[in-house]
């Protein structure tokens, strides 16, 4: 399945407003991005084989999930494909709340177009260009070698054949110059490429962050300090980011009432 022109450049347009204010050539914070767009991000470890993460409405709220099991580039594209599906795809008024990813692989159209979002947002064209320009000197492809798409994975936060993806797209790359780049990364591995260019070994290694968001946890705490849910509730809140609720000095429970942590979360304002 194939966009056409129109509906490429639309996109092209949301991402651009998206990166608004943003200077260097990639997103130097994707996480801190979805913040500032209005979205509540939880990061969380569920592992390696689970799902890549999600898109929600919930109240009237954006939330996006990121399973930071993954290495850091793919969970950085997954956020980024995330805001693509709240951007694109998710309307309370059209009956369109959850998107779920068990992979970035997928090729139905909502897929495509927010694969296509997210590699607009991290790698722009006109930043591409820059940079191909100022940092690797006008080198001409054909002298391309792995540590050049290092750099280029650094500049803009992805991985190795993310980049190699988007610099075809964008026509920079043919065929055969693909393969032969691929080749580099097989021979050496992309965290030894990195590693020679002093880049960002940390795309290539997962997180493993427990994040979530403080008024999540604040609500939850108001809520049994108020007798609204009992303890279990709230260590089952408070285990998400490795907060014994013994160090937090609170009253004794009294209160029978349960609460599952998705009720909690329903009921954030």
């Amino acid at each position: 399945m194939q966009m056409n022109k129109t509906r490429q450049l639309n996109i092209e347009r949301i991402a651009e407003t998206t990166r608004e204010n943003i200077t260097d050539y990639g997103i130097p914070n994707v996480f801190e991005v979805a913040e500032k767009l209005g979205y509540r991000v939880i990061r969380y470890p569920i592992g390696e084989d689970s799902f890549l993460g999600f898109s929600m409405i919930r109240d009237a709220e954006g939330i996006i999930f990121s399973n930071s099991s993954t290495i850091l580039s793919r969970e950085i594209f997954t956020v980024a494909h995330e805001i693509g599906h709240h951007k694109l795809h998710l309307s309370e008024q059209e009956g369109k709340t959850i998107i779920k990813d068990e992979t970035l692989t997928g090729h139905t159209e909502e897929e495509i177009e927010a694969n296509y979002f997210a590699a607009c947002l991290l790698m722009p064209r006109e930043k591409v260009d820059k940079f191909i320009r100022f940092e690797l000197h006008d080198k001409p492809v054909e002298k391309w070698n792995g540590l050049d798409i290092a750099r280029i994975q650094t500049a803009f936060s992805v991985s190795y054949d993310m980049a190699l993806i988007r610099l075809k797209e964008l026509e920079k790359l043919n065929g055969e110059q693909i393969e032969r780049l691929k080749q580099d990364k097989a021979e050496n591995t992309a965290s030894k490429l990195l590693n020679a260019i002093k880049g960002n070994i940390n795309l290539c290694i997962s997180s493993d962050a427990k994040i979530v968001p403080a008024e999540y946890l604040e609500w939850a705490i108001s809520n049994y300090n108020e007798k609204l849910i009992p303890k279990s509730s709230l260590e089952a809140v408070l285990n998400y980011v490795d907060i014994p609720v013994e160090e937090l000095n609170l009253p004794p429970e009294k209160s029978d009432k349960d609460e599952s942590f998705d009720d909690l979360l329903r009921g954030v304002d």
